[in-house]
């Protein structure tokens, strides 16, 4: 059978291909083969539609750098489990066990549950929305992308980054060390106080022993930690089931007679303590850095929101029905000291227990790097682990300002600064845009202009309507934002502040009476002098040496 002979079009093709592949001349060869060069001006190599960040690192430098962040944290790629128990174990910690005990009528107990359970669940949307907006991982990144984004604001980011730091570092520190402190108040009746030394002390450093193992973890994914986290929730699980059975029986009594908490800690504030979270944006970032890239949506146990709600509808189960437990000093049946014993020891375990997770989660210490070369000791691990034991063991009078100011930071970092951030964003920066790429130079075109795509008249009509559509969404949430900011955030801050400066104010003029010093009521105080012991002098509150008002015989 004779050879077909190739065609023209083919033998022209491999012709060309090895002209232009073997041509002497340094330059273009007339029989090579043509392509298709894009015109650089044309289609911008800047005309991506990474629209959420203007920073110098492009969207994938960023995603790996963040990525880096979170296995290098102390929150690294956690499974759906552990990030929905690390989003419940903050609800059921010091502030459910002292729900009982809060002085609290049943009505207004079960709406303060409802009201801050749905707040602490918008809080945590709102920190959601932030690192998706932002596209950032941690609270660190959010607060230095809102207040100190692009270029010439090194300084402002440094000290914003230390600020942030230190505010962490210090709520952090200041919790474990008050968990650890309640926990002692609750063993300590049942120690005897017969050694030479303070049983306080000789307690707090058994538990100390005990928290080192846990504590010399890396990370929260570490076994040890997801086992001690586990079994503060089980702790819980039978504290609560003893209080239930206390409370049919009508012998419930206070977890602990504990001096260690200040005046602030009844009532409404109790119940917004119990919905104080944190961590909440790196868990998310942890659970984020679970899901494969190549899997355009996150399966549904993957989803953030489904697994925030679901904790804080566990939280409400297992803490709504305390709200109609009142606790009394003097119950009808005495309970007996085996039952009395096993509440409180459980009552401790569910809030020794968490003190390693909260403990790894605070920033390091800003140790010199000089000494960080020398040594790979972790002194600043050693150094948190030493101040949380050493705040365990001040004196009464100390934590109980200092309970006072932890209620207040806790209460701060939950309702307030998310609140803040998202007004800051969306209502003090200009909106990131939908559509239309940001104005950065072409860096393959020969001249340094912005994107022409900017400028396009069907884009920009894009752009509008996309922004009107979302402005509705958008001013109903800032509603939300702005009530959650003034009347509940700086309401109750307020509120608390002018407490805590009016019983200052009280103890000082007690101090500068000559006689002891009783409150009648809120409008004027009494004074029994050493000399007139019948006598009452009457002076109002807001003077500071108050004058005499009236006497009464």
């Amino acid at each position: 059978m004779a050879d077909v002979p190739d065609s023209p079009r083919s033998s022209r093709s491999s012709n060309s291909f090895d002209s232009g592949r073997h041509s002497p001349i340094n330059g273009f060869d007339s029989t090579a083969a043509l392509i298709l060069v894009p015109d650089a001006e044309e289609t911008p190599a800047s005309t991506s539609f990474d629209f959420s960040s203007d920073d110098d690192l492009d969207a994938e430098e960023q995603s790996v750098h963040q990525l880096d962040r979170i296995r290098n944290s102390s929150i690294p790629p956690l499974s759906s489990i552990s990030v929905f128990l690390y989003l419940l174990v903050p609800y059921l910690k010091l502030g459910a066990l002292l729900l009982p005990e809060a002085g609290l009528q049943k009505k207004t107990g079960v709406l303060a549950v409802i009201l801050f359970a749905a707040l602490s669940a918008f809080t945590r949307h709102i920190w959601y929305m932030l690192a998706r907006y932002v596209r950032r991982s941690d609270l660190e990144e959010i607060v230095l992308d809102t207040f100190a984004r692009g270029r010439g604001k090194e300084r402002r980011r440094l000290v914003l980054r230390q600020l942030v730091r230190l505010g962490v570092a210090l709520t952090r520190v200041l919790v474990a060390a008050l968990y650890l402190r309640f926990s002692v108040d609750c063993l300590l009746p049942f120690l005897p106080d017969v050694l030479v030394i303070q049983s306080r002390l000789i307690t707090t450093l058994i538990l100390a022993a005990f928290l080192a193992p846990l504590y010399a973890a890396r990370s929260l994914n570490s076994r040890s930690v997801v086992y001690a986290s586990w079994l503060s929730v089980a702790s819980y699980a039978v504290w609560f089931s003893c209080t239930a059975y206390m409370h049919a029986k009508d012998m419930l009594v206070p977890v602990a007679a504990s001096a260690t908490l200040g005046e602030l800690w009844q009532g409404i504030p109790a119940v917004a303590f119990v919905f104080c979270t944190w961590w909440t944006v790196p868990l998310y970032a942890s659970l984020k850095g679970t899901v494969q890239p190549v899997i355009p949506k996150p399966r549904r146990s993957q989803s953030f929101k489904l697994l925030s709600a679901l904790s804080v509808a566990v939280a409400v189960a297992v803490t709504l029905p305390l709200a109609f437990f009142p606790a009394s000093s003097s119950p009808s049946q005495t309970p007996t000291t085996g039952m009395k014993t096993t509440v409180t020891i459980f009552g401790a375990a569910s809030l020794f227990l968490s003190v390693p997770s909260i403990l790894l989660t605070t920033p390091a210490l800003p140790i010199p790097i000089p000494i960080r070369r020398v040594t790979n000791f972790p002194l600043s691990k050693v150094c948190i682990y030493v101040i949380t034991i050493g705040l365990s063991v001040l004196p009464t009078s100390i934590t109980r300002i200092g309970s006072d100011v932890i209620l207040i930071l806790a209460f701060i970092s939950t309702y307030v600064v998310p609140a803040l951030l998202h007004i800051t964003i969306h209502n003090f920066r200009r909106p990131l845009s939908i559509v239309i790429p940001p104005a950065t130079p072409n860096a393959s075109a020969p001249r340094l202009e912005p994107s022409d795509s900017r400028h396009d008249e069907l884009l920009q009509r894009k752009e509008h309507t996309l922004q009107r559509r979302r402005l509705g969404r958008r001013l109903i949430w800032d509603i939300g934002v702005w009530v959650l900011l003034i009347p509940v955030g700086g309401g109750g801050v307020g509120w608390a502040v002018g407490h805590m400066v009016g019983k200052w104010r009280a103890s000082k003029i007690g101090m500068d009476c000559e006689g002891p010093v009783v409150a009648c009521d809120d409008v004027c105080w009494q004074r029994h002098t050493m000399d007139e012991p019948d006598s009452v002098e009457l002076f109002d509150l807001d003077d500071d040496y108050p004058p005499l008002l009236g006497r009464q015989a």
